[in-house]
């Protein structure tokens, strides 16, 4: 076997000892809270030892900043169909929307998907905590930038064509509108998914460049 084949396969093992950890912190997170979850249980749930555990993140918040990062990696291949423009955007956000109900509870569906609940957490902490704060800032800073990107493609690409001057403004509503649509599941998880597509529908609208 060359070396190459066994670094790759030591890489490949780490990666998904990695995700087994963060599989289970991000479940235990949801379910009892940051302060709530300790790393026995953590442990448990992963089936594997804590001192395991120590080898790859030194605590919990170095877990939250593991799994806000894997979300990162996640979202990469949803914003770049969403820039496209290959899909209206209002259609799109609600099919994430139902994907994201429908995955969780469901195996695999823990790194798909970061549960509303465990978003408030995750902004809790990044007040007091800034291994969190800097995770945090991150995804924000991802998600902007690839809102950005799409308000400012040209309409025949399936942009709207928004100007230079403008975009911090809309990229700000568009946020504003995610980011509520988020803490709103968290209370209704159960979400008119047709009333939610009108609404969207509508708060598009008014981000386009009138000629």
């Amino acid at each position: 076997m060359s070396p190459s084949t066994t670094e790759s396969r030591r890489e490949a093992r780490t990666k998904a000892q990695r995700n087994r950890i963060l599989d289970a912190a991000q479940k235990c997170f949801t379910e009892r809270g940051f302060h709530g979850a300790s790393m026995a249980m953590i442990a448990e749930t992963a089936q594997m030892s804590a001192g395991l555990i120590y080898r790859y993140f030194a605590g919990k918040s170095e877990l939250i900043h593991g799994i806000v990062s894997r979300q990162i990696e996640l979202m990469a291949d949803d914003l770049q169909v969403f820039q496209s423009g290959a899909r209206d955007a209002a259609s799109f956000i609600v099919e994430r929307f139902r994907e994201d109900a429908d995955s969780a509870g469901k195996e695999g569906g823990a790194a798909r998907m970061l549960e509303p609940a465990l978003i408030l957490e995750i902004v809790a902490e990044s007040g007091r905590d800034p291994v969190i704060a800097s995770a945090f800032d991150a995804l924000d800073r991802h998600v902007d930038v690839a809102l950005g990107a799409w308000l400012a493609r040209p309409r025949e690409q399936g942009g709207l064509g928004v100007p230079a001057a403008q975009l911090p403004a809309r990229v700000l509503v568009l946020r504003s509108v995610f980011d509520g649509l988020k803490m709103r599941q968290a209370r209704h998880p159960k979400m008119d998914l047709e009333l939610l597509h009108e609404a969207l529908t509508v708060a598009l609208r008014g981000l386009h460049v009138e000629p």
